[in-house]
């Protein structure tokens, strides 16, 4: 199943808005890249407890979760719904930077269509100046969106009005440590981003 974790999230999001009280800083983002790669030291032994547990995936197998929940405080988060919360607010951000490099790169190629729908036109990515650069913009901002998708679309308004001014910037430093760390294949397939933008099955 792919993201089970965010059926439940408005409710973890709800109770963890403290993630959200402040702006983003550099630690902030050391601490969510720490949580990933925790999780993929952690697949091997994430997929034996969900095995023995017969669950059909680590979000529904209550020692994975116990698990899931010690890799995200030795990363240190409080416990797994700040995590949660704080997670949708990274994709937030990372859409929203996604947007912005999308609008520059479009802008140079001559062409005023919004972020999603250029990324939808291959030709488009094609015909930019910066091609490559384009198709890694709109793979990431593909993937983000999905992770968002999944979030349901209250969650998400309440969460952007909860965003930060610089925000953007401060993901922008990191954006390749970030993505590398979303879409490291050691990753369990719930939390893995695909290099299709999507997420893995």
């Amino acid at each position: 199943m792919k993201k089970l974790l965010l059926l439940i999230c408005l409710p973890l999001l709800l109770a963890a808005c403290g993630a959200f009280t402040s702006a983003l800083t550099d630690e902030d983002v050391a601490r969510y890249i720490k949580a990933y790669d925790n999780f993929a030291v952690a697949a091997p032994e994430l997929e034996k407890l969900r095995t023995e547990d017969k669950a059909m995936s680590l979000l529904t197998c209550a020692p994975c979760l116990a698990r899931l929940e010690k890799a995200v405080q030795e990363a240190g988060y409080k416990d797994m719904k700040t995590f949660i919360a704080f997670d949708i607010r990274m994709h937030i951000t990372l859409r929203a930077w996604a947007y912005v490099e999308i609008t520059k790169l479009a802008g140079q190629s001559g062409q005023a269509v919004a972020a999603e729908d250029f990324c939808k036109l291959k030709e488009n990515i094609a015909q930019s100046k910066d091609a490559e650069e384009m198709r890694v913009v709109c793979t990431r901002l593909k993937s983000y969106t999905s992770f968002l998708d999944r979030a349901g679309a209250f969650a998400v308004k309440l969460a952007e009005k909860l965003l930060k001014d610089g925000d953007i910037e401060v993901v922008a430093k990191h954006i390749d440590a970030i993505s590398a760390a979303l879409s490291n294949e050691k990753l369990p397939s719930e939390f893995r981003h695909g290099s299709g933008g999507g997420f893995d099955d």
